[in-house]
């Protein structure tokens, strides 16, 4: 590839997008998903190093919330939640397609097979109740609900013996990050009943999450907040007493968890070693920990600089995980535990020009430091000015990061003589909880103080052109760049807002139920705050915005009504402010098919070609 020609969306489309990775048990095959134009494909490779589609016609994804969790393998079977919100098996002794074994009950995620692959526990979500669930993987048995109570679920796990369980748990008006506890469960009955239920870590302050028990069922392992950081904490199931094996210092052991199905560490098969991802800052590290001895021992993955999914092969000790950095697009890492090598699962793609990044730290509001990572611009870009104009990217969330990994705005961007920066407002993940806390009751304000100091700490530094500059994002990013058009009218040139929130009092009432309350934390009491939730919905100051907006949105979004976007057009075409209202019909919230994603770059470089001179 011409690294002075600007790279076409659709070479950034030909990688494969991966969203999980995991071992067949007691083998060292592996089953992967991946999202193939909007459509989860489940595959595995062959001997001869072919991948074999496992899902056959089915669309793979779970359903519940923003998805995740969406398979379990076992030794002979595979299950997986099909998009209609059934489990289906895979026998994987032979070529007989996948068959459901439960009908539409509601959204379902995070299916976990039992060792001896006659039960599935999973998550199921009806409306407003939720619950553990079993089902028998003949599907000769109507699924049946194990526990519920709780507002939320996730992240069941068998015992070894098969007679345990262990999963999280937590309730409104908490996200999971703030207050998931770790519970465990005895099983019993032909038909497999919950005969005791045990409270292990966890709670307000103090989440806890990610159990699993060692490969030899003396442990359960978890991941607890402590203070500003992260300790993974060993509970002994025959004396009941705990052990932090590992305490966190300037490093997370998990990110907040979005998803069903998130997992940052593993138990080695021999039972006395933990492999474990270290996030600091924007960057992940993998470390093996020797849970007797507490010696940790840091496992080399360069170029990789950001992971995920990680696991472990029950055969030979084999790792596993997804790793990309900023100029390898997402791939399937490995490491042979027996020579420590690291490999990457290649594809026959074309490869790409690499690209650079500082990492920034700027003073903001208050005299506090806030954090971004800086893309200068690759290919020189024509206009009145010796300095790059400037596209500042505001991740979603909120509460989550930018990092260093693979990111297709930069590649696409850098290429046609942008600089690109991403923002980690205070508020964001991976720089220390007390960081994150930071957006308490100050959404709407120290994201927007920190994109305007941002911008301006780069501009004083003679790295952009201030005069051409850009302020892009999606969902809470969308928020705050309206709300950053309104407060800092002359700064930015250009607003580009992707299904962005602009109606607080809206969006409170009327979300999805996984952040029904996520706004107790970033803004306040809807009933006491309600001159709050006001002031700082952009809708509501729309006529301070004077530059030309770009707004993107998928007709099927269930998290931001479609109407917010609607109504910010009609009102900045009503103050006769350039703008476009970009509306892709079989989208949801973000987008997933290949000719949306290539449009919406085309429709972006048309915007800016116009309005940004």
């Amino acid at each position: 590839m011409d690294k002075n020609k600007p790279i076409d969306i659709q070479s950034l489309l030909q990688f494969p997008n991966y969203q999980d990775v995991q071992f067949k048990k007691g083998a060292s095959k592996k089953v992967w998903l991946e999202r193939v134009d909007g459509v989860g494909v489940l595959y595995t490779s062959e001997d001869n190093g072919a991948a074999r589609n496992l899902s056959a016609g089915f669309n793979v994804g779970g359903g519940i919330g923003y998805g995740g969790g969406a398979f379990d393998t076992g030794a002979s079977i595979l299950v997986f939640l099909d998009t209609s919100d059934r489990l289906v098996k895979k026998d994987l002794s032979c070529d007989k397609p996948p068959i459901p074994i439960t009908p539409v009950i509601g959204h379902t995620g995070a299916p976990a097979i039992s060792p001896d692959e006659k039960w599935v526990l999973f998550i199921t979500e009806d409306r407003e109740a939720a619950s553990v669930s079993i089902v028998d993987t003949r599907g000769f048995i109507r699924p049946q609900q194990l526990m519920m109570g709780s507002d939320f679920y996730m992240q069941p796990v068998w015992h070894p013996s098969g007679e345990q369980i262990a999963w999280v748990e937590w309730d409104h008006p908490y996200m999971p990050w703030d207050a998931s506890r770790v519970k465990i469960g005895g099983l019993g009955g032909m038909r497999l009943r919950l005969s005791s239920e045990s409270f292990i870590a966890g709670g307000h302050e103090k989440p806890t999450s990610q159990p699993l028990f060692s490969p030899d069922g003396r442990w359960l392992s978890s991941i607890k907040r402590n203070g500003n950081w992260d300790d993974l904490v060993l509970y002994d199931l025959e004396s009941k007493t705990y052990r932090t094996i590992l305490k966190g210092g300037r490093f997370h052991l998990k990110l907040p968890e979005w998803v069903q199905g998130m997992r940052s560490y593993a138990w080695g098969f021999d039972s006395r070693t933990i492999y474990h991802f270290r996030y600091t800052g924007a960057k992940t590290e993998l470390w093996k920990l020797h849970i007797n001895s507490g010696k940790s021992i840091k496992i080399n993955i360069k170029p990789i600089t950001w992971a995920t999914q990680l696991c472990v092969s029950s055969c030979d000790g084999q790792l596993a995980f997804l790793g990309s950095s900023l100029s390898i697009p997402e791939k399937i890492c490995g490491i042979n535990k027996k020579d420590s090598q690291f490999e990457l699962l290649e594809h026959k793609k074309q490869p790409l020009p690499n690209i650079t990044c500082t990492r920034l730290s700027f003073e903001t509001s208050g005299g506090q430091t806030a954090y971004g990572l800086f893309f200068p611009p690759q290919n020189a870009k024509t206009g009145n000015s010796d300095k790059p104009p400037l596209i500042l990217h505001v991740h979603s969330g909120p509460t989550s990061l930018s990092g260093y990994w693979f990111n297709k705005n930069a590649h696409y961007f850098t290429s046609r003589g942008f600089a690109l920066v991403m923002l980690n407002y205070r508020g964001s993940a991976g720089y220390g909880y007390s960081y994150q806390d930071g957006l308490r009751h100050q959404w709407g304000v120290v994201d927007v103080q920190d994109a305007a100091a941002l911008a301006r700490h780069l501009i004083s530094k003679g790295l952009v052109d201030g005069e051409r500059m850009v302020i892009m994002g999606s969902s809470a990013g969308g928020f705050t760049v309206l709300n950053t058009l309104i407060e800092y009218p002359d700064l930015f040139q250009v607003g580009i807002c992707s299904y962005g929130v602009s109606d607080l009092l809206e969006d409170a009432k009327n979300t999805h139920k996984f952040e029904r309350f996520y706004h107790q934390f970033l803004t306040g009491d809807l009933e006491t705050n309600t001159q709050r939730f006001i002031e700082r919905s952009p809708i509501n100051r729309i006529e301070k915005i004077v530059s030309p907006v770009l707004l993107f949105h998928g007709r099927k979004d269930k998290v931001v009504n479609i109407k917010q976007s609607k109504l910010i057009f009609q009102k900045l075409q009503e103050n006769k402010i350039p703008s476009r209202l970009v509306i892709y019909e079989e989208e949801g919230h973000g987008f997933r098919k290949d000719q949306n994603i290539v449009d919406y770059f085309n429709q972006i470089e048309i915007f800016l070609a116009e309005h940004l001179t």
